[in-house]
């Protein structure tokens, strides 16, 4: 059974998204041993430095399993279909793959260097989402993925 790690610094700030988030972690635990590593966000005064971005990504990076297959979270990521997540998932089990780990950065994004320790950069949409809300519509997608590839009838094409 592959193991899922999320990655992301801090709680989310609204309960109500904390309560969306974890409504779609349950139900992935249904299909894959699940864990969600919170690492201290950095506060950056309400302005992006790269001394900020750095700090948090490190930690973000830190707590990567070691073989993980790698996915970012980034604007500039690859855009997929409900259905190629689900290919996607299929992909890394099928290269024999025991972990995947997915990072969100904090309101700044992630490093270049966070970056390119990923093996992909994943973009959940054109448009641009609080960071709290990208963990959402991840947590959603990911479930969506583990329905669309186990056939049950959650995901209609």
């Amino acid at each position: 059974m592959l193991r899922m790690t999320f990655i992301w610094p801090g709680p989310a700030k609204e309960a109500w998204l904390s309560e969306g988030i974890n409504n779609y972690l349950n139900r992935i635990k249904n299909y894959h041993t699940l864990k969600v590593v919170e690492t201290k966000a950095v506060k950056g005064r309400g302005r992006r430095t790269e001394k900020t971005v750095e700090k948090e990504s490190a930690s973000l990076i830190k707590a990567l399993p070691a073989a993980a297959f790698a996915i970012a979270l980034d604007e500039h990521g690859k855009l997929l279909p409900s259905t190629g997540l689900a290919e996607l998932i299929n992909r890394v089990e099928e290269e024999g793959r025991r972990d995947l780990a997915f990072i969100t950065g904090g309101p700044y994004g992630l490093s270049s260097t966070a970056l390119s320790r990923c093996n992909m950069q994943l973009s959940l949409s054109p448009m641009t989402f609080t960071h709290d809300m990208a963990r959402l519509i991840l947590a959603e997608q990911v479930y969506r993925a583990c329905t669309i590839r186990a056939g049950t009838p959650y995901h209609h094409e």
